[in-house]
This record gives structure tokens, C-alpha cells and sequence, in this order.
């Protein structure tokens, strides 16, 4: 029976991941739980499993893996995850909030090219500053467990530092990538943006198009009345006078 406190020894690989969308920006999201506002745009990372001699693709089949991301410094030297106690013996509150642990998801990107992709649509975080996201590579093979294993990592890659603002500072929301989109339409669930400057431009659109057809609505009223009174008055208006020449002569009185 092994020694307890063993560590899974993972195969012969290597583990590669590329961050194929950073995170730029978010809202502070506050202590409250019904105020969420993820990370924007959402990171995706992408695995390359390979064989170190040769480069060829290699498949780590039948280990699961699993991605766990945590909240950094900006120099990338301590933990931010969570907020410490204000007093000794409290316990800390989570700074970074949302799902922080993915699984592999198998896809073509938005040229085509098949790949694993690791997502992560809903994280928040609760403080304004500037952070980095750090991601480790759990593998876990079903094979060979027992009570007390660990597993390793595999791999590990940190974020370029992004800002959280606060409400008022906050820029807004971008549009989805091209790539976000390409997974969506392959099954992954992960909503889609339009950008907060994509919303402010089709409304401004939508007010032009409602002026300019109320403008032709009052046009086409106005000719449509004008219409209506020439054919009512035989083409002569309510408010013309009529031709005096026209008039038949009174007859003048003992005639």
C-alpha cells in the first residue's frame, strides 16, 4: 500500500497554456451578494498537451485537469484572493468572487483550429485597484488515487494587471470577441456583449430614426389635410375670399 501523503507523479508532457484573451477592466462589485459585475471581457486560456522531444501533440487521456484561478498583486508577489480579518480571529472575507475553478472545454477557435480552451465568464471582484489573475493546472488521474494523494500542477500562467474601478470611474462593458462567439456557437454557456459603445450609438441611431420619421409623419399629415380640404371646397380654400367679379349683379330696386 503507498506511504500516505504521496503525490501523483504526473506523465512524461508538457503542459503548455496561452492566454488567448486577457482580462482588461471591471466594476467593484461591493460586499453586497446581489451586485455582481464580472471581469471584463472574460479571460479565455487555451492547453497545449505535448510530447518535450519531439513538440508533436500528445493526449493525457485518462487524466482529468482542471484550472483554478486566483487574484494577485499587481507584482504578482502575494495573494489578493481574499480580505483579512479586521480583527484577529475573524474570518477573511473573499475578494475575488465567481466560479474560480474550470474545466477543459473541446472546441475550434474563430479561424477554425480545434483546441482546449479554459473560460472563466464569472469572476468579480469587490475592491477597486489594480490586480493579476493567476491560473494553476491541476491534474488528476483516476487511476492511480488513494486517501491522502495530492496532485500536482502542471502548469501555471499570470495575467498582464487590470484595473477595478468604482462605479463612477467605470468605462463600460466591450463587445464579445470573435473567439467568445465562435465557443458560444459550439455549446459553450457564456452570454455575449455588444459594448456599451454599440448600445450608445444604436439609441442615438433609434432617436435620429424616430425624429426623421416624425418629421415625415407631420409632412405627410400636413399634405395629406391640404389634400383633404381642396377636394371638400372644390379647390378653394376655407379662408380665400371669393372673386368679386364673379359675383352675379344685384338688381337695383324700382327696376
Amino acid at each position: 500500500m503507498p506511504p500516505p501523503f504521496s503525490t501523483n507523479t504526473a506523465p512524461k508532457l508538457k503542459y503548455s497554456l496561452i492566454i488567448r484573451q486577457q482580462p482588461a477592466a471591471a466594476r467593484a462589485c461591493g460586499f453586497g451578494e446581489r451586485d455582481r459585475r464580472v471581469i471584463d471581457p472574460p479571460p479565455i486560456l487555451e492547453l497545449k498537451i505535448t510530447d518535450p522531444e519531439t513538440g508533436a501533440p500528445k493526449d493525457d487521456h485518462p487524466a482529468m485537469l482542471a484550472l483554478s484561478c486566483t487574484l494577485m498583486t499587481p507584482d504578482g508577489k502575494r495573494d489578493d484572493t481574499e480580505v483579512p480579518g479586521s480583527e484577529p480571529y475573524t474570518q477573511a472575507t473573499r475578494r475575488l468572487m465567481g466560479t474560480l475553478v474550470a474545466s477543459p472545454y473541446q472546441a475550434k477557435d474563430e479561424h477554425g483550429v480545434a483546441g482546449t480552451f479554459f473560460v472563466f465568464p464569472d469572476l468579480s471582484c469587490r475592491s477597486p485597484g489594480k490586480y493579476r489573475l493567476r491560473w494553476k493546472l491541476i491534474r488528476i488521474d483516476p487511476t492511480n488515487m488513494f486517501p491522502g494523494q495530492s496532485s500536482p500542477a502542471v502548469a501555471n500562467i499570470m495575467s498582464d494587471v487590470f484595473a477595478v474601478f468604482t462605479a463612477k470611474d467605470f468605462p463600460g462593458m466591450r463587445a464579445s470577441s470573435a473567439l467568445l462567439k465562435a465557443l458560444r456557437r459550439q455549446g459553450l454557456n457564456v452570454g455575449v456583449k455588444k459594448g456599451s459603445e454599440a448600445r450608445k450609438g444604436k439609441g442615438k441611431t433609434k432617436k435620429e430614426e424616430s425624429d426623421s420619421e416624425d418629421d415625415d409623419s407631420e409632412q405627410s399629415d400636413a399634405e395629406g389635410g391640404a389634400s383633404t380640404t381642396s377636394k371638400s371646397t372644390g379647390g378653394v380654400s376655407p379662408k380665400s375670399k371669393p372673386n368679386k367679379k364673379n359675383l352675379p349683379k344685384r338688381k337695383r330696386r324700382g327696376s
